[in-house]
């Protein structure tokens, strides 16, 4: 039989049977996607009418309760389950590089937003952070042996460069806006509502 060790990341995600301090993480990323979700969404919503905004909001409001219930659940569900009796990460050491890789992003978004703003090219920060997003998840997924964090990556970083293709073109101002938020939103809520589905079975 093939070791957890072996696995690839997709095998891994999917078959390893997963302790309860796993859950616990996999809760607290279905947390961070409901809550960031929820904020790319709402930095969007400006540029629209009253009634819209109202009304794109309250579909926001909706994603994000239903993710923020089930990320409760899933630690919950751990006490249902034994332990596997095979090792699990060393998770301590994952929670210390995770450290690293959000200072990393951190710094990078910093230094982004100062080269903009003073180079006159404000209007690229919101693709900017996009991307920088979602190229974290790319160690991320190593790191957490998600394969689906590869596919959030890919996904926010087509929502800046499409979002700078088109803006460099001449579209709309509220282009730069909306785009990445309502388009991060939703690869970020696909995220959280996929490793939730996936960390019940």
């Amino acid at each position: 039989m093939t070791t957890s060790c072996t696995r690839t990341p997709t095998e891994a995600m999917q078959s390893v049977p997963l302790r309860p301090e796993e859950l616990r993480g996999r809760a607290s990323g279905v947390t961070v996607c409901a809550v960031m979700g929820l904020t790319w969404a709402g930095s969007a919503l400006g540029s629209l009418s009253a009634v819209v905004a109202v009304r794109l909001l309250a579909v926001g409001v909706g994603c994000f309760a239903l993710l923020m219930v089930g990320a409760r659940r899933l630690p919950r569900a751990a006490t249902a389950f034994p332990a596997p009796p095979s090792p699990g990460p060393d998770l301590s050491q994952a929670r210390h590089l995770f450290a690293l890789v959000v200072a990393g992003e951190a710094a990078a978004i910093f230094a982004a937003v100062i080269i903009l703003v003073r180079s006159d090219h404000a209007d690229w920060i919101p693709a900017t952070v996009c991307a920088a997003v979602g190229l974290h998840f790319i160690p991320l997924a190593r790191l957490f042996r998600l394969a689906i964090y590869y596919a959030t990556a890919a996904a926010l970083c087509l929502v800046a460069v499409t979002t700078m293709l088109l803006g460099a073109a001449g579209a709309a101002g509220s282009l730069w806006q909306m785009l990445p938020g309502f388009g991060a939103a939703l690869v970020l809520w696909v995220t959280g509502a996929r490793l939730l589905a996936a960390s019940t079975r």
